[in-house]
C-alpha cells in the first residue's frame, strides 16, 4: 500500500467521523425538538379536556384535576418521541451528507481505488468550502 492510499484512507476515516458526528448532533436537536412539540400538544389537549365540565360537581372537578396531573407526569410518550426524533434527525442528516459518506466509505473499503475516492473527497471538500462555507458561486435569492 503506497502513501497516497494511506492518506486517502485517513481522510476517509476523518470524513466518516465528521459525517457521523454531524448526524448525531442533528439527531439530538431534532429529538429534543420532537419531544417538546409533542409534549406541548399533549399537555394542551389534556388541559382543555380537563377543564370541560358537564356538571358543577366538586368531585368530578377533583378527579379531572388528578387525571390531568397524572397524564402530564406520565413521560412514556416522550421516550418514544425522543427515539423517533433521533432516528428521523439522524437519517435526515445522513441523507443530506450522502456524497461525503459514500466517498469516505469508498476510501476506507476500496481495495485499489481508495486514492481515486480520496481525490473525489478532496474535490467535494473544495466545493463544500467554496460554496457552502464561503458562499461563493451561489445565487442570492434575497436581492
Amino acid at each position: 500500500m503506497n502513501k497516497w492510499n494511506i492518506a486517502a484512507k485517513i481522510a476517509g476515516g476523518l470524513t466518516a467521523g465528521l459525517v457521523g458526528y454531524n448526524a448525531h448532533q442533528t439527531a439530538k436537536r431534532i429529538s429534543a425538538e420532537n419531544v417538546k412539540i409533542s409534549a406541548g400538544n399533549r399537555v394542551t389537549r389534556d388541559f382543555v379536556n380537563s377543564r370541560q365540565m358537564e356538571d358543577r360537581s366538586a368531585v368530578t372537578n377533583g378527579l379531572k384535576d388528578w387525571y390531568f396531573r397524572y397524564k402530564t407526569d406520565w413521560n412514556i410518550p416522550d421516550k418514544f418521541n425522543a427515539v423517533t426524533g433521533y432516528l428521523k434527525g439522524g437519517f435526515q442528516q445522513l441523507s443530506n451528507d450522502i456524497v461525503p459518506a459514500l466517498l469516505a466509505t469508498g476510501t476506507i473499503f476500496g481495495k485499489g481505488l481508495s486514492k481515486y475516492f480520496g481525490i473525489g473527497l478532496l474535490l467535494y471538500g473544495i466545493k463544500y468550502l467554496v460554496c457552502d462555507v464561503m458562499d461563493i458561486g451561489r445565487i442570492n435569492h434575497l436581492k
